[in-house]
């Protein structure tokens, strides 16, 4: 994935539970990725069509249209695909990358804390900022209508998944590139405009 994504992804998918085993990763990783990221991207979907339609799904609340998997990793775009907080089993290792709109999450120390909406940890996530998560974590997500993240994660996504259809792929793929051709278009050389 190191042709495509940041390389702190990989280090960050590798980490262990051992709090003492989260990776460093430097600012200068951690910033100015946003630009040369959302160009690598939207020059592999235009060569791609965003993979094959038979492999796009709707799962969690977003639309997930597969990029590649290697080295036993998979690797989407993610779009919003409605309107409310849906929750998010996290099964395996994962990495959301922020590209554009907003990500807001929802962490929970116990299942029973849901219903009673006392999350342990709230945040809103922006444009190229990451989100790092092991399994097990009982986590909630909202997309902005307009946003479009990259999951990166050791094992494929799993759960209840929908397929999407044929006519419902086209459209997708052609607003990931739309989303995509607006943060090439608004980003210099990695830094925002």
């Amino acid at each position: 994935m190191n042709d495509l994504l940041p390389a702190f992804v990989d280090r960050l998918l590798d980490q262990g539970r051992d709090p003492g085993g989260i990776p460093d990763v430097s600012v200068d990783e951690a910033t100015g990725w946003l630009g040369p990221l959302a160009r690598r991207l939207l020059n592999w979907t235009e060569d791609s069509m965003l993979g094959a339609s038979s492999s796009a799904f709707v799962a969690h609340g977003f639309a997930h249209l597969p990029l590649s998997a290697r080295e036993k990793r998979s690797l989407y775009i993610r779009l919003a695909h409605g309107s409310q907080m849906t929750m998010w089993p996290i099964t395996s290792t994962s990495v959301v990358l922020t590209v554009a709109g907003t990500l807001e999450v929802e962490m929970y120390q116990q299942p029973e804390d849901i219903p009673a909406g006392r999350p342990q940890y709230a945040r809103a996530f922006g444009p190229e900022q990451a989100l790092a998560a092991r399994p097990g974590t009982v986590c909630a997500l909202h997309s902005s209508p307009g946003a479009l993240q990259v999951l990166a994660q050791r094992q494929p996504e799993s759960g209840p998944i929908r397929p999407v259809a044929f006519g419902e792929h086209a459209i997708l793929a052609q607003r990931a590139r739309r989303i995509l051709q607006r943060v090439v278009d608004t980003t210099t050389e990695g830094s925002v405009r």
